[in-house]
């Protein structure tokens, strides 16, 4: 008799998509309360080309946000860098990341990490039905937005508390175009890296 063989638990692993420029301090506290609240195994950061809901532009260039999410990120065994929407170029559709790593990883468990403010818009998404058959989003409470249960079919989400941040990726960028500090904004290694390339300097 062959003995019994236990299945393995689902790994579980949360996606956290955004624009990183640059990468600050509230990208990290948000990752690792998302790591505590959910036992994660992983989180995913995945800087996009051009997300489809702003009409913004980066200012710093793909490389460089990519090497400064990988100092970031260096430090927290369980952070990892895609940059798989940047590799595809054009729009960053969610559900083509979404796809790719259902087909990479289908034994896992998927998240999404999104702010209140953006789950509002779900209904806006590209083929937001079949990403909601696919994951669970991890919506971070925000002021004046309320989480609500959403008009997409299917949706699972999962509310999870984050330290409320006052500072945004824009607003560090004026900071650092007026010469103002930024001390405890930015991890010291970002810090660094943008002191040496002279970003957002203009």
């Amino acid at each position: 008799m062959k003995p019994t063989e236990l299945s393995s638990p689902l790994k579980a692993v949360a996606l956290y998509g955004g624009s990183f420029d640059p990468v600050h301090c509230a990208h990290l506290h948000v990752a690792r309360s998302a790591l505590e609240h959910l036992q994660l195994d992983q989180v995913i950061f995945i800087p996009a080309a051009q997300s489809p809901l702003k009409t913004n532009t980066t200012t710093a260039s793909d490389a460089q946000r990519i090497e400064m999410l990988r100092l970031a990120t260096a430090e927290e065994s369980r952070f990892a860098v895609d940059t798989s929407e940047i590799e595809r170029g054009g729009t960053s559709y969610t559900i083509d990341t979404v796809r790719a790593f259902c087909s990479k990883q289908p034994d896992t468990q998927l998240y999404w990490i999104i702010g209140a403010d953006q789950f509002e818009l779900l209904p806006k998404w590209h083929q937001i039905e079949e990403i909601a058959r696919r994951l669970t989003f991890a919506v971070l409470r925000r002021p004046g937005h309320t989480i609500a249960t959403s008009a997409v079919p299917g949706l699972k989400y999962i509310a999870i508390e984050a330290p409320l941040m006052a500072h945004s990726s824009s607003g560090i960028r004026v900071r650092l175009a007026a010469g103002r500090t930024t001390e405890d904004l930015l991890p010291a290694s970002v810090e660094a890296f943008i002191s040496s390339h002279g970003l957002y300097t203009q």
